[in-house]
């Protein structure tokens, strides 16, 4: 039975994959692909810039809802507050990827078009393997707390605990769902899990002094990490499919041994996407680090947003680089190019001309100074956009091994670049290097993405030449 449709103009259904499709004769499916190929290029309809839009609201309501509650934290509960909450947001980002072990991309690419028989079971597993890892790390960390006269409460600590574990699940499982084709579901829960909840728990606060603390923002945020995961196990419910959700030590087994490559590249991106400003602050002090960082965070809302659409097309991607005749793939690809650039196109668009009026707000006259150093930084997160899109298109033809290679060389030539250039150049250097580090990941992932037509030909044609020559041995 079909997998049905379940966000407008973005998925097919699951007997459309090309894993599914009936054998036909050479001519006749190569035929086929390119006509799926013509059509894809001529496929932006209203349902899908729909889906877009519906992607990118979710997304820009999350970041909004994240900008008011910082102002509110500062503004009621105080600056330490805020500290620690940036803290436990800083976290939810790093941990995922450090705990991670890459396994969470070499699922995806495994489940997009098994039954689900046979995909829960990986699912389980890799969610199961998280949970293991928090059981046994947490209780450490918090004996640690304990040990050393709580330097975070208690309450706090557990709290915090319990947010990035059930945060590391359900971005695992949002990109799990992606890939079953799910991208409704889970960009909404997502949306429920980091963008909502800040809206009652500022209204409570309003209304309520005396829930103005650190300890009931937490609570309101954990509450709604476990509305998320009863909708999610709710959704297992209906035909059993919760008796497949049982983890297998042999798969995880084998998810480890596929994922290590995956695992480098995860903590190599990661680490280069937080080096630098902890380089500026060496060289610069706090106070440029301050400016950089604001301009790098604005910059980087226009990467979450477009993220958001070219993540949607990945099991697409997925299945159809298993085709063969990559026609259908290099159609998919070069239109996921086209949208992106579409969108981050305007979004930046949308940065040049609100960040100007809303700079005179925050009342700092050394970022009004550098604001001509916010167009350089807007440039190198245009370039991280369209290089991460061609990332993925790396991921989709089990390039892994090129994918951490110029993942490890853009972290180390991003760190090599930002110490030479920001002692010379100050803050123009450290953007500079991030403009460059960005533009060489795009053209490395371009290049290495592209087609192996040259050297197959190379092959072939010294294949033939040593054929004729050894037919016209004596």
């Amino acid at each position: 039975m079909a997998m049905p449709v379940n966000f407008p103009g973005f998925m097919l259904t699951q007997s459309e994959s090309s894993s599914s499709r009936p054998t036909r004769p050479v001519s006749e499916a190569k035929s086929v692909n390119v006509d799926r190929a013509r059509a894809m290029m001529h496929q932006f309809d209203r349902r899908r810039l729909f889906g877009q839009l519906t992607i990118v609201t979710m997304r820009a309501g999350s970041t909004i809802a994240k900008f008011l509650l910082a102002i509110y934290t500062a503004r009621f509960l105080g600056l330490a507050d805020l500290g620690i909450y940036g803290l436990l947001v800083g976290a939810t980002t790093i941990v995922p990827s450090v705990l991670g072990l890459g396994m969470t991309d070499w699922v995806v690419r495994k489940i997009v078009d098994l039954p689900s028989s046979e995909a829960l079971p990986m699912i389980a597993s890799r969610l199961g393997l998280t949970l293991a890892i928090h059981l046994v790390a947490q209780p450490l960390a918090f004996a640690a707390d304990i040990l050393l006269g709580e330097p975070i409460p208690i309450n706090i600590a557990l709290l915090s605990g319990a947010i990035l574990l059930l945060e590391n699940l359900g971005g695992q499982a949002a990109d799990l769902l992606i890939a079953r084709r799910r991208v409704f579901l889970a960009y909404w829960l997502t949306f429920l899990r980091m963008g909502f909840w800040p809206i009652p728990v500022m209204a409570i606060g309003l209304l309520y002094p005396e829930t103005r603390n650190l300890e009931f923002l937490l609570v309101g945020w954990l509450a709604m990490l476990g509305v998320s995961w009863i909708i999610l196990f709710v959704m297992v419910l209906p035909e059993r499919r919760w008796a497949h959700l049982r983890p297998r030590v042999s798969l995880v087994s084998q998810e480890l041994q596929g994922s290590l490559t995956l695992y480098v590249k995860d903590v190599s991106s990661t680490v280069s996407m937080f080096l630098d400003r902890f380089l500026v602050s060496f060289f610069l002090g706090l106070e440029l680090t301050g400016v950089y960082t604001l301009f790098w965070s604005i910059a980087n809302v226009m990467h979450s947003l477009c993220y958001g659409v070219f993540q949607a097309q990945l099991p697409h991607l997925i299945a159809s680089a298993q085709n063969p005749d990559q026609t259908e793939f290099r159609a998919l690809e070069r239109r996921l190019q086209i949208e992106t650039g579409i969108w981050a196109l305007l979004l930046a668009l949308a940065a040049v001309i609100v960040t100007p009026l809303l700079l005179p707000y925050i009342k700092q006259p050394l970022v009004q100074d550098y604001l001509s150093l916010f167009w350089l930084i807007l440039l190198a997160t245009l370039l991280r956009i369209l290089a991460d899109a061609y990332g993925f298109s790396l991921l989709a033809l089990h390039r892994d091994r090129a994918l951490t290679a110029v993942a490890v060389g853009g972290a180390l030539a991003s760190a090599g670049l930002t110490v030479v250039l920001t002692p010379l150049a100050g803050l123009w250097g450290a953007a500079s290097a991030y403009a460059m580090t960005s533009g060489g990941l795009l053209a490395a992932r371009y290049v290495l993405s592209r087609p192996r037509a040259l050297v197959s030909a190379r092959a072939g044609l010294k294949t033939a030449v040593k054929a004729e020559t050894c037919g016209h041995k004596p």
